[in-house]
C-alpha cells in the first residue's frame, strides 16, 4: 500500500477505535447510571448542558466526516461548554446511521437547490455524491441546525424535570 492509503487506513481505524471505546463505556455503565453520572451530575447549569449537547448534535450532522472530534473540542472550549457532553452529542452520526443521515440530507437539500435527486440502489455511488454535493451540503446544514434545536430544547426540558430536589 502507498503511504497515502496507509495514512487513510490508520485514520479510519483510529476513528472506529475511539467510537468502540465510547460505546463500551456506555454499555458497561448502563443507561440510568450513565445518564445520572455523565449528564445530571456533570458540571454546569442545565442551559450549558443543553447547549453542549445541541452543539454536539449540530457538528455530528455536518459533513465534516472524520473531523467531528477536533471541531467539537475546539468549539466547546471556545464557547465554554461541557466538552464531554458535546463530544457525546457528536455520536448522533453513529456509523450505522450515516446512510440515513446522507439520505435525509439529500431529501432536505433538494428543494433548496431546485432539483430532486432520484434515489436508486444502483446510483448511490461516489459519482452520484459528487454530482449532488451542493444539495447534500445544504441539506445536511439544515438538518443539523433543525435537529440541534429540537435536541437542545428537549434536553433542557428533560434536565429541568429531572432536577434533584433539594432538602430543606
Amino acid at each position: 500500500m502507498t503511504k497515502k492509503r496507509t495514512d487513510l487506513h490508520n485514520f479510519i481505524q483510529n476513528t472506529i477505535q475511539s467510537q468502540k471505546v465510547f460505546y463500551r463505556y456506555f454499555r458497561k455503565k448502563g443507561f440510568k447510571r450513565f445518564f445520572k453520572q455523565n449528564i445530571l451530575d456533570s458540571e454546569g447549569s442545565n442551559e450549558i448542558k443543553a447547549k453542549s449537547i445541541a452543539l454536539g448534535v449540530f457538528v455530528g450532522l455536518t459533513p465534516l466526516w472524520g473531523f467531528h472530534t477536533v471541531v467539537i473540542l475546539f468549539l466547546a472550549s471556545v464557547l465554554k461548554l461541557n466538552k464531554l457532553l458535546s463530544y457525546m452529542g457528536t455520536h448522533v452520526s453513529f456509523p450505522l446511521f450515516i446512510p440515513f443521515i446522507i439520505f435525509l440530507s439529500m431529501v432536505v437539500g433538494g428543494p433548496f437547490v431546485g432539483e430532486q435527486a432520484q434515489f436508486t440502489y444502483e446510483t448511490l455511488d461516489l459519482e452520484f455524491a459528487k454530482s449532488h454535493l451542493l444539495q447534500y451540503v445544504i441539506g445536511s446544514s439544515i438538518l443539523a441546525a433543525s435537529s440541534s434545536l429540537v435536541i437542545g430544547f428537549s434536553t433542557y426540558f428533560i434536565l429541568e424535570n429531572f432536577k434533584p430536589s433539594r432538602s430543606k
